[in-house]
């Protein structure tokens, strides 16, 4: 389009230029030379007006050049980061798909745990019951059977407790006989209730 103009205004200078050439080789000598020169000139001014139009004219097209190559790179640079934001979306939703197949697995998982959980504690809670009921039932039971009437404990019912008050007993018992206290038999009788045999 600026090329129209120029062309176009170059003609219109061209036939500026030999108008007025032709306008002062027509005319008479005779004619002061004044009104030739004064139209020459004003010729003159309209060709620099016109002059500094197509320069104008030049300067904005060489800014609307300009300005047009910074559009088409700004435009281009829109779309370079549409695509971007495009992409980045298309990765959040794939992120937001997967993190609710996750989620989902998680309540699976959480479910499963809850039960398993609620089995353990029932579990517990009877094995619980079951002991408390056990001890109630030997706090309960009659002390008659490991007593005897002067409230000793009978002969097949010595409690030693650990393994050491029963070899310290043992001992006692090997003492006395060695000491002659004790018979061979009650020896082993005595032996064999600190064994609980």
């Amino acid at each position: 389009m600026m090329k129209m103009y120029r062309l176009y205004l170059g003609i219109c200078l061209l036939i500026l230029s030999v108008a007025g050439n032709g306008f002062a080789q027509v005319k008479p000598v005779a004619k002061p030379t004044k009104n030739i020169v004064g139209r020459s000139e004003s010729s003159q001014k309209i060709i620099d007006s016109l002059e500094l139009k197509i320069a104008q004219l030049e300067a904005g097209s060489i800014q609307l050049d300009s300005l047009f190559k910074i559009e088409k790179l700004t435009s281009a640079d829109l779309r370079d980061q549409v695509i971007r934001i495009d992409d980045y979306r298309k990765k959040l939703e794939a992120n937001i798909n997967s993190f609710k197949g996750e989620n989902l697995k998680l309540n699976q998982s959480n479910r499963i745990l809850i039960v398993f959980n609620s089995l353990v504690a029932v579990l517990l809670l009877v094995t619980l019951f079951y002991f408390l009921k056990r001890i109630g039932k030997k706090k309960n039971a009659p002390a008659s059977d490991t007593t005897n009437e002067a409230g000793q404990p009978s002969s097949g019912a010595i409690n030693f407790g650990t393994f050491e008050d029963k070899l310290q007993h043992l001992e006692r018992l090997g003492a006395l006989k060695e000491k002659g206290l004790l018979s061979e038999a009650e020896f082993l009788l005595e032996k064999q209730r600190v064994l609980g045999k």
